[in-house]
């Protein structure tokens, strides 16, 4: 499953990373100290990826180590794109947040207002705020059987749509708890289609990724896809590919590729404004806060996914760091973002 989930101990870290400053550049203890556990990590036969750390959008250090294709031995490269999981959430909340600012998408609007078909009175009840915050109670479809069914073929999100219940369970309460959500995305990007009046895929490739200088974003897992673009190929832990249980392409919840270099860019054009306005930004809360604090929406914090052969971590602290570790193995990056935040914190 992929699941976009708080990394507890680097959602701390990025609160009080170098709060005590807004220096132009990385301290030389920050570089020095992540430059030696970088040059661990190229040793260390857990990870297979790609670290990219930056102040002001401004690389200091890096690192690829591993394999993006075992058999041919073909490195992990900076430039290669990775499975980013469901970090690709972050990018449809964008494209929400950009028709907020068209006027065309209130965050308080009833999901029937867009999909009148969705049932009732359940429907009346979730808000589109509460599908971006994963509390409508929707679930997840990655286990329904119509899924299932049209994993290796779909070609639209009509086509997800007609295959999958999309439904709360009984006695749910929508904006009542959050839960992991790919149905509730799915039903954003029926959102964005309606209200945009263009296809999801379309709508992402042209206003969100291309404006996010992005180059990979929605690739089919096709051979061909792979001979051409080189992304990494996602390992389980027995060694095999993760292949045959991917998607025919990347979903509003889930599987889109970005390389390193692409989520800076993406940090870049959020903090910039080019995306969507800040207090926009502020409104589009993906995860919940820690206990006692106040989530800062897409404008800052970390994003942290797993799936079986594949692991991402997006961080963007307050103060103009960015944490990028993307790895094609599960559970991989978390430790290693959460342990450069550490160093981060403690240079401070």
């Amino acid at each position: 499953m992929k699941r976009l989930v708080p990394l507890l101990v680097a959602m701390l870290l990025v609160a009080s990373c170098v709060t005590s400053g807004n220096e132009p550049a990385a301290s030389s203890m920050a570089r020095a100290s992540i430059d030696a556990y970088l040059a661990q990590l190229e040793n260390d036969d857990s990870f297979s990826g790609v670290v990219l750390v930056a102040k002001d959008f401004v690389p200091f250090a890096s690192k690829a180590t591993g394999y993006a294709d075992r058999a041919h031995g073909a490195p992990n490269a900076t430039i290669t794109p990775f499975n980013i999981a469901a970090i690709t959430k972050v990018f449809t909340a964008v494209a929400i947040g950009q028709l907020v600012d068209q006027g065309k998408v209130s965050l308080d609007d009833p999901l029937t207002k867009y999909l009148p078909t969705y049932p009732k009175p359940v429907g009346d009840q979730i808000t589109i705020a509460m599908l971006v915050g994963q509390t409508a109670g929707t679930g997840d479809y990655s286990n329904d059987p119509g899924y299932v069914g049209v994993r290796d073929s779909f070609e639209s999100v009509s086509d997800l749509l007609a295959a999958v219940n999309t439904g709360v369970a009984p006695g749910t309460v929508p904006g009542k708890t959050f839960m992991f959500s790919n149905t509730g995305y799915l039903l954003l990007a029926a959102v964005i289609e309606k209200a945009s009046g263009r296809d999801y895929y379309d709508y992402m490739d042209n206003e969100v990724f291309a404006k996010a200088g992005v180059a990979a974003g929605f690739l089919h897992n096709t051979e061909d896809e792979l001979s051409n673009r080189g992304f990494a190929i996602g390992y389980k832990p027995d060694g095999s590919k993760n292949w045959s249980s991917l998607p025919a392409r990347g979903t509003p919840g889930g599987d889109a590729y970005a390389t390193a270099p692409d989520l800076l860019s993406f940090h870049k054009a959020l903090a910039s404004g080019a995306l969507a306005k800040p207090e926009t930004l502020k409104r589009l809360v993906v995860l919940p806060a820690s206990a006692g604090q106040t989530s800062p929406g897409l404008t800052s914090g970390v994003f942290a996914a797993s799936d079986v052969g594949a692991s991402a971590v997006f961080a963007m602290t307050p103060t103009g760091y960015t944490v990028i570790v993307l790895a094609n193995i599960g559970e991989a990056a978390g430790p290693v973002a959460d342990r450069i935040l550490k160093l981060l914190a403690s240079a401070s």
